[in-house]
């Protein structure tokens, strides 16, 4: 880990390696300190880190791994991936220390904490100022022998980006690994559990997803881990809603919202339940009861402070958006999109105002605005594989090319939406549309 540290601390100071140790020892020698067959010495690790610009123990003790090395760094893993953190304790942890082994775990662990909250200016200077560096040597923790806290916080980082890309069978395979480092019954083992629950039904590995909400069904009566029952509920209705049991799953999302009680901060629980259950909603065609619950949203939201309100306004405003283009309704449908286009601040809004657009302007025969409007959303919804936003994408481009005898690219659209449609079984609504 020494070796790993210098590079970066080489990188930063645009130092290289022969002159970081000119005149001190030959280039020969120092790599066979970094590769551990002979310990640095106390004079050269004191002139390393003077021409470094850090303190000495910054670099001797690069490599601790003890006792307290580790209890400090679980703690951190545990502590962080509970979900309850706020932002005050995660800018309280230090950025820097001098054990790698709990320095890149709290690295990691906010990269995942900002990802979660979607703060990608910090991500971003997370990465490029320090995780790309250490990403490079130890990205795949089944090939290097890593401390058991650091290859649990990368476990769950790369879960984390799994899931963002849409990768589930890279999320399924690490998340299993993940709950064979950790101890049954703990919030670290419930969240994988929810996490292979999710992954199992949008790889419609059904029977499977079954299994692991028993199991941990199971876990949570017997040890009586009742706050947990919201997140397990409104994971099975997702389960439900793949393999058609509709109504099972609305009731799965009473079950979840009935269970709140035995939550200290049930709001994103709140906010998912809802969701969900207006996504359902919309998707079976049950409209009216849809309108009912977004109303009964927007009602629970007018009482939140003014910073949540502004949050979660363009959230509600897409759920009419999307009720108004099912129903055809284009004058509600063109009020929602100037809503969206005051409150949208995320590239999901961007998005999702920019498909509302093209389909108005379709319904208004402006084919020029319907493409370039299309066209502009449609990578995002290809990278994030919305089946339901490209099957729609798809056949409206495809039609439409034909009219206007692009053949061609009619052909194409049509062999996707072909393809589509084939390996598309459907799949329970687990974010926000």
């Amino acid at each position: 880990m020494l070796k790993e540290r210098i590079e970066l601390l080489c990188k930063k100071k645009q130092i290289s390696r022969k002159d970081l140790v000119e005149g001190l020892v030959t280039q020969a020698h120092f790599a066979n300190i970094l590769a551990g067959r002979y310990p640095l010495a106390d004079d050269l690790s004191e002139h390393i880190a003077g021409r470094l610009g850090v303190h000495v123990t910054y670099l001797t003790a690069a490599a601790t791994a003890d006792e307290q090395a580790l209890q400090r760094a679980e703690h951190i893993f545990q502590t962080m991936s509970g979900g309850a953190v706020s932002d005050s304790y995660v800018d309280a942890l230090d950025d820097r220390d001098d054990a790698l082994v709990v320095e890149l775990t709290t690295a990691l662990m906010k990269a995942v904490y900002y990802q979660q909250i979607n703060d990608l200016t910090a991500y971003d200077y997370l990465h490029q100022s320090y995780l790309n560096h250490y990403l490079e040597k130890y990205g795949r923790p089944d090939e290097v022998d890593l401390p058991v806290p650091l290859k649990k916080a990368l476990l769950l980082y790369k879960i984390q980006y799994f899931r963002s890309k849409s990768r589930y069978y890279d999320v399924l395979n690490d998340v299993n690994r993940l709950s064979g480092l950790v101890e049954p019954g703990t919030e670290v083992w419930l969240m994988a559990q929810n996490i292979r629950m999710e992954a199992c039904i949008l790889l419609k590995q059904f029977e499977q997803a079954k299994q692991v909400f028993e199991q941990t069904m199971r876990q949570v009566v017997d040890d009586r881990l009742f706050h947990r029952l919201s997140g397990l509920y409104v994971a099975y209705s997702g389960y439900c809603f793949a393999v058609g049991l509709v109504q099972e799953a609305l009731h799965s999302l009473s079950m979840a919202e009935a269970n709140l009680v035995y939550l200290q901060q049930p709001g994103d629980v709140v906010t998912t339940i809802m969701n969900n259950r207006i996504v359902m909603l919309t998707m079976t065609g049950e409209l009216d009861k849809a309108l009912d619950e977004i109303a009964r949203f927007e009602a629970m939201i007018a009482n939140e402070p003014e910073g949540t309100r502004k949050k979660l306004e363009p959230v509600t405003t897409i759920y009419r958006c999307e009720a108004a283009f099912a129903q055809k309704n284009w004058g509600l449908l063109l009020q929602g999109i100037e809503r969206l286009r005051i409150s949208g601040t995320n590239t999901d809004q961007e998005m999702a105002l920019a498909f509302y657009e093209s389909q108005l302007a379709l319904s208004q025969g402006d084919m020029e605005r319907f493409q370039n409007r299309a066209l502009e959303c449609l990578p995002y919804f290809e990278s994030n594989q919305h089946s339901m936003r490209l099957e729609q994408l798809y056949e409206a481009l495809a039609v439409v090319c034909e009219e206007g005898r692009r053949y061609k690219e009619s052909s194409m659209y049509y062999r996707k939406l072909v393809y589509l449609l084939r390996n598309n079984g459907g799949g329970g609504p687990s974010r926000q549309v």
